[in-house]
């Protein structure tokens, strides 16, 4: 059996290398990218969460009433019991047409004078990334 020469062992070696880098570097590419998405996502996650904490606030102050409450947070009121609140990339309060996410507020009272709040933001493509309930006892004065 013939030898093989050493400049084509060597040349084996170093593909043999090449091949266990190529497949090394893209274990950590693709270990990174998807720890870059969780980042972003849980970035997002965060400013939805502290949008919704201020306006749970705000409807905690202003006693479960939907109607004072776009003053306070700069949002639309839509109809008696609903609300929206646009915000942009940056999670700046906005206008519909420049908005990105939505933080929409909706209502209902029970007969027991309970104000149900439901708070929901919506990525771009409308689903839901955050969703929260609350009860608020009116004070009848």
């Amino acid at each position: 059996m013939k030898r093989l020469s050493q400049t084509r062992l060597f040349l084996l070696e170093m593909l043999v290398n090449l091949l266990i880098f190529v497949v090394g570097a893209t274990v950590c590419f693709a270990t990174l990218s998807e720890a870059y998405s969780l980042s972003a996502f849980s970035r997002v996650l965060t400013k939805a969460h502290i949008a919704t904490e201020n306006a749970t606030m705000a409807f905690r102050a202003t006693n479960g009433d939907i109607t004072t409450m776009p003053d306070i947070l700069n949002g639309t009121l839509i109809n008696s019991n609903k609300m929206q609140i646009w915000y942009d990339k940056n999670w700046n309060v906005c206008s519909k047409e420049n908005g990105i996410y939505l933080l929409e507020i909706t209502t209902s009272e029970d007969k027991h004078n309970i104000i149900n709040g439901n708070f929901n933001v919506y990525e771009p493509n409308g689903d839901s990334i955050l969703e929260l309930s609350i009860c608020q006892y009116k004070n009848e004065v």
